[in-house]
């Protein structure tokens, strides 16, 4: 569908989930792939996975939300690559509390990770990508993080996903005109993650895990859990040239996830 066989790319949290299968969506398309996680086996299988593909990729184990991490990511990668074209601020964290449960270490992690952690990256790369007057940055919103569509439960990862929109909206008009920013919001995507946050909302409600999957998905619209490619896709395009007008936009990939109805 798009052609990036002259691109590079830098996703973040790529070692499993939406971040993954961002990666492998990107280097089907011809991309090459720099691969961040910390997790170093996870990081690695995604590498091995796209040079079966026929393309390069380079893992880095590293942690986003580190400034000093990030500068290592910048070096290495342009040791290895002499450009990149397309960042994706993937990495993140979610924990099902209330706000008077949650610790100051729950909100430090979310915000440093999430929100911290696209700042970081994005001084890291957006200047390069505006000197050679080309550049896609896509970073991970979320359904959650619009006026009148917060969760109860989510207080740090609200907070953290709204920064990241406040980010995107001002770097939009402070790379352009050769850099686009954008952001992309999954609705309940079908990862590990949340497999997590359903098992952490059954303790809290006295019900099963599988019940309170169940309670996710009846409220869709079209009825099914998103899988990791549905937001990929979303990225890519974002990346591709048919849209290169579009910026500073956060795009809902909810699955029709009504705003108002509340787990």
């Amino acid at each position: 569908m798009y052609d990036f066989s002259d691109r590079v790319a830098v996703v973040t949290g790529s070692g499993r989930g939406i971040g993954k299968g961002t990666a492998l969506r990107l280097a089907k398309e011809g991309a090459d792939l720099i691969i961040i996680d910390l997790n170093k086996s996870n990081a690695e299988s995604t590498v091995n996975e796209i040079k079966a593909m026929g393309r390069k990729a380079i893992s880095i184990v590293a942690d986003v939300s580190s400034a000093s991490e990030v500068d290592r990511i910048k070096k290495i990668s342009f040791e290895n690559f002499d450009k990149v074209d397309f960042l994706v601020n993937n990495a993140g964290i979610s924990r099902y509390k209330s706000i008077l449960d949650s610790t100051e270490e729950d909100w430090d992690q979310h915000v440093d990770i999430m929100a911290k952690g696209t700042f970081l990256m994005m001084k890291a790369f957006a200047g390069e990508m505006m000197k050679q007057k080309f550049g896609r940055i896509v970073n991970l919103g979320s359904y959650v993080a619009q006026l009148n569509c917060t969760t109860k439960y989510f207080g740090p990862y609200c907070a953290a996903k709204f920064g990241i929109i406040g980010l995107t909206q001002v770097a939009a008009q402070e790379f352009a005109p050769f850099v686009t920013v954008n952001a992309v919001g999954p609705g309940d995507v079908a990862t590990d993650m949340m497999e997590v946050e359903w098992e952490q909302e059954a303790g809290l409600k006295n019900k099963t895990a599988i019940e309170v999957k169940e309670e996710y998905r009846v409220r869709l619209l079209l009825q099914e859990f998103e899988m990791p490619v549905d937001i990929a896709n979303a990225i890519a395009h974002l990346c591709s040239d048919q849209a290169r007008h579009i910026t500073g936009a956060h795009h809902i990939v909810s699955g029709g996830l009504p705003y108002l109805a509340k787990a």
